[in-house]
């Protein structure tokens, strides 16, 4: 059909920072990007999960659901949102060919047991955790657009994380359709039922929900003492699911940040979370340390991913971070500039002063977004 088309952008890389630093600068490119992915969906029936420019299948969940769902909250315009919420929501109920690059995968078992079982799908976790967060963000357009019933059905649905959460070991693990847990459970060990990472980077996918794993942590005390845990134990692992060293290990055991592993991106809001945990100060001193030792030409912290990294540096320079895209608020961080100035479009400017940033931290770690540029 005729139109724009944007390809190459694999949603799990960038919808954490790009996407939003998009919605900021520029909004009205940002339109045209997603009115492609609503042409990929009239054109093929499915909205893609890593357009190549055609379907391809890679990494896990539907996360698309988070980039047209943070442009939604923030009123972004030139793509037609209903459109795309009818391609949102049919990969959401109906079952497509994830071996082909469209439709969520595992999602029959996802409905049935409301968790995707790690003996009947690989990835589990991760695919169970991306389902629940991308149902969250549908929510948020059902919201938008009016339709109360889908709403409150998806908002149920974006708890299922808690059904993979272990309250003995305190990390999300991998559950078989029987209901039992995978054993043993190696927090260190890589790959399935998580994907480029272990236990550790995956512990806080709920990034919809992060007051809930909060209180299923134990409180806030015992959430801020298990990232402090994670940033000082050692930065080992175990290959397990896969054939052999990968690069995203290296990478995150070639600095002293222990399982924080900044060079892929599951864990790039980890860090704003001790703000949400009443410890600003902790987010403050961290976000400043990986944007000062990890990104120089000597210590790069990763491959670019189309952008994800170069996105996080630039948002947590500012002073400020969107912990959940899909939701109009950001965490408030560690601005390197005393006063940074952002042409936006039509002809409107935004100033940050890094001391006034320092100041309302003290009053609240979030910053709602309450005048779309």
């Amino acid at each position: 059909m005729p139109g724009v088309m944007y390809a190459d952008h694999g949603y799990w890389d960038v919808y954490r920072a790009w996407y939003p630093l998009m919605s900021i600068l520029f909004p009205e490119q940002l339109g045209e990007i997603l009115q492609a992915w609503v042409n990929a969906y009239k054109e093929g029936g499915w909205l893609p999960q890593f357009p190549a420019p055609g379907y391809r299948a890679c990494m896990t969940g539907s996360l698309i659901d988070s980039v047209f769902a943070d442009a939604a909250v923030k009123g972004v315009s030139g793509f037609n949102l209903n459109d795309a919420y009818e391609g949102l929501r049919k990969h959401a109920t109906t079952p497509g060919n994830p071996a082909e690059g469209y439709g969520r995968n595992g999602l029959e078992l996802y409905l049935r047991h409301q968790y995707v079982p790690a003996d009947r799908i690989q990835q589990s976790v991760a695919e169970t955790a991306d389902a629940a967060y991308g149902d969250f963000c549908i929510a948020q357009i059902a919201k938008v657009l009016g339709k109360e019933a889908d709403h409150a059905a998806f908002i149920k649905r974006s708890r299922n994380w808690r059904n993979l959460f272990d309250a003995n070991v305190k990390f999300l693990r991998g559950k078989n359709e029987d209901g039992s847990w995978v054993a043993p459970f190696d927090p260190i060990a890589w790959g399935s039922p998580y994907v480029e990472g272990s236990a550790w980077q995956h512990r806080w996918d709920v990034p919809h929900d992060i007051a809930g794993l909060i209180e299923e942590m134990g409180g806030a005390d015992a959430a801020v003492a298990a990232l402090e845990q994670m940033l000082r134990f050692p930065p080992e692992f175990n290959v397990g699911a896969y054939p052999g060293e990968i690069h995203e290990m290296s990478e995150m055991a070639a600095v002293a940040f222990g399982q924080y592993a900044h060079s892929n991106q599951p864990v790039h809001h980890l860090l704003y979370i001790f703000a949400h945990a009443g410890r600003p100060d902790l987010t403050q001193f961290w976000v400043r340390k990986v944007m000062q030792e990890l990104y120089t030409p000597e210590a790069f912290p990763g491959d670019e991913d189309t952008g994800s990294m170069s996105a996080w540096y630039i948002l947590s320079a500012l002073g400020f971070y969107p912990l959940c895209p899909g939701k109009a608020e950001y965490t408030l961080g560690s601005p390197l500039f005393a006063r940074a100035t952002l042409q936006l479009p039509k002809g409107k400017t935004l100033v940050i002063e890094g001391p006034v940033i320092v100041r309302m931290l003290s009053m609240s770690a979030v910053l709602p977004l309450t005048d779309n540029p």
